[in-house]
């Protein structure tokens, strides 16, 4: 056996090996990639694809990359941080973000987590000359609409306490009273422009102000190191909290504020800091000490433990760059029971093809057909491994693309062989034969796959802008590796193993190449 076919040989060897190695046990770790990745319509989940809210004055094409390429990052943390496992986020488009979440049951937290914006802010109410809070009435009754702290020349939010859905007092944003062009103008929680008559019956809404350091920086998210849900005992009931920890300039500006606060009448909510989310107050604690060691402070607001959870992941992963449009533009939420009914019949029907083909290959083919049964045995372990290790999401769809790359995978086979029975029949000794099929075939199986690539890459290209793609994009991803892969066993290894033979005694019998009809020639 020549030299160099000896070589091939102990490194395609070496590749079976250690694919064996990463494809098996299924579940196990290899190189951080933890078992295979399964998509949603077999585990189980929830999917959701978003569109993009652009402000009005992102118009440069580079400038909406960047700030979808944002939004996708900030969301990946948020979810790595709630700890689900192996989500998938990804751009989808110039202006949608895909999101799956494996494993995730409740369609509505994943909304939550995903939809916030997640802006953090604190906020002081506003204080008239005689150092009394303002009201909203305090605005409505003016007569030209003018700051009255003009000491403070942000948005003003108006804000009054309801009553919750558990009986609890929760606090709800009315409306928000911003500088434009014109002046002052009103406008909803919602962003819309609101009149002062639609305004009079939230008339005690108390005005909240930015809180600033000395300097004039307004202290807010961007300035927190950390966030973690914790579990306040120090309550007569304990309660879960939210336990912040500013870094160098948060601690700064936060005892600036503290000392500020601290000045003013006690037990009063002139003392509190308001902490808004999305323009909502979540919380207004009071303010005990001038001073606080450590750079750290707890946000309460009768949460669940869900709901502490929820926000501390918000709060650590950052805000997104730009909201995203509501609701959806499609969701789904899939059951894990049907999922693992599935993946049990994939991997039956997976099973079947593999064995039927290789049945097939060895009763028509005879020792040929043996070698290319290795061959797909070598191919099913590398498509695998390729799965495991990229990772490759395998959705139903997917599982699919792989079964049917199977056949296709000995379609190269198919011809080689032929090509070779030919070559035989014509007199050719084994070793030219071989050389010749190989030689002769090659050109027809480029052609073939070629296609077939070129009709993968058409079905990813389109699927990536479409909304609901998941599954066309399954298929067309499998097969496409599945095709790439199988050109490579037909043409190296099942090449490789045929010249290995042929320099063994089973190449004297010509029977085992080649079934003769009627009279040998």
């Amino acid at each position: 056996m020549p030299r160099n076919n000896t070589i091939i040989l102990m490194l395609i060897l070496a590749i079976f090996i250690f694919a064996l190695w990463t494809v098996l046990p299924l579940n196990a770790e290899r190189f951080g990639r933890k078992g295979l990745h399964l998509g949603l319509d077999l585990v189980g989940g929830v999917y959701l694809v978003y569109q993009a809210d652009f402000a009005e004055n992102a118009t440069e094409e580079s400038q909406r990359t960047n700030t979808i390429n944002m939004a996708v990052i900030t969301i990946q943390k948020r979810i790595d941080k709630y700890g689900v496992t192996e989500p998938v986020i990804q751009k989808m488009g110039e202006d949608r973000i895909m999101v799956q979440l494996p494993g995730f049951t409740d369609i509505d937290a994943a909304k939550r987590l995903v939809e916030q914006t997640g802006f953090l802010e604190f906020r002081e109410v506003e204080l008239n000359a005689t150092e009394q809070p303002v009201k909203l009435s305090d605005y409505l009754g003016q007569e030209h609409l003018q700051f009255i702290d003009t000491k403070e020349m942000g948005d003003r939010f108006f804000v009054v306490d309801v009553a919750g859905a558990r009986g609890e007092i929760t606090s709800k944003t009315v409306a928000i009273l911003k500088p434009d062009e014109s002046g002052l103008t009103f406008i909803s929680a919602s962003g819309n422009a609101t009149s002062n008559a639609t305004l009079t019956e939230y008339g005690d809404a108390t005005s909240w102000i930015a809180s600033r350091g000395n300097d004039g920086t307004q202290l807010t998210g961007e300035f927190l190191s950390d966030a973690q849900p914790q579990v306040d005992t120090s309550q007569v009931v304990p309660q879960y909290v939210v336990g912040i920890k500013w870094n160098d300039k948060g601690t700064i500006y936060f005892n600036e504020i503290a000392a500020r606060l601290y000045a003013r009448p006690e037990n009063t909510k002139q003392r509190a800091l308001g902490i808004f989310l999305d323009d909502n107050l979540i919380s207004y604690p009071q303010i005990l000490q001038p001073q606080y060691e450590g750079g750290s402070a707890q946000i309460e607001g009768n949460f669940t433990p869900e709901e502490a959870q929820e926000l501390a992941t918000l709060l650590s992963s950052g805000s997104l760059p730009m909201p995203l449009k509501k609701p959806p533009l499609y969701q789904e939420k899939v059951s894990a029971t049907l999922g693992a009914n599935f993946i049990h019949f994939s991997w039956i029907a997976g099973l079947t093809g593999i064995l039927l083909v290789m049945a097939f290959m060895i009763a028509y083919y005879r020792l040929p057909g043996f070698l290319a049964s290795l061959a797909l045995i070598f191919y099913g372990v590398l498509v695998m491994a390729v799965f495991k290790l990229w990772p490759i999401t395998l959705s139903l769809a997917g599982l699919g693309g792989f079964v049917v790359s199977i056949g296709m995978a000995v379609d190269a086979n198919v011809l080689i062989f032929e090509r070779l029975k030919e070559e035989l029949r014509t007199g050719r000794t084994l070793g030219a034969a071989v050389e010749a099929g190989f030689s002769r075939a090659w050109k027809a199986i480029l052609d073939s796959n070629v296609t077939t690539i070129i009709a993968c890459v058409i079905l990813i290209w389109l699927a990536s802008s479409v909304v609901a793609s998941a599954q066309v994009m399954g298929f067309a991803i499998t097969l496409l590796i599945g095709v790439v892969i199988s050109m490579f066993t037909a043409m190296i290894v099942t090449r490789t193993l045929l010249r290995f033979v042929i320099h063994t005694p089973l190449a004297k019998n010509t029977g085992l190449f080649i079934i003769y009809r009627g009279k040998k020639e």
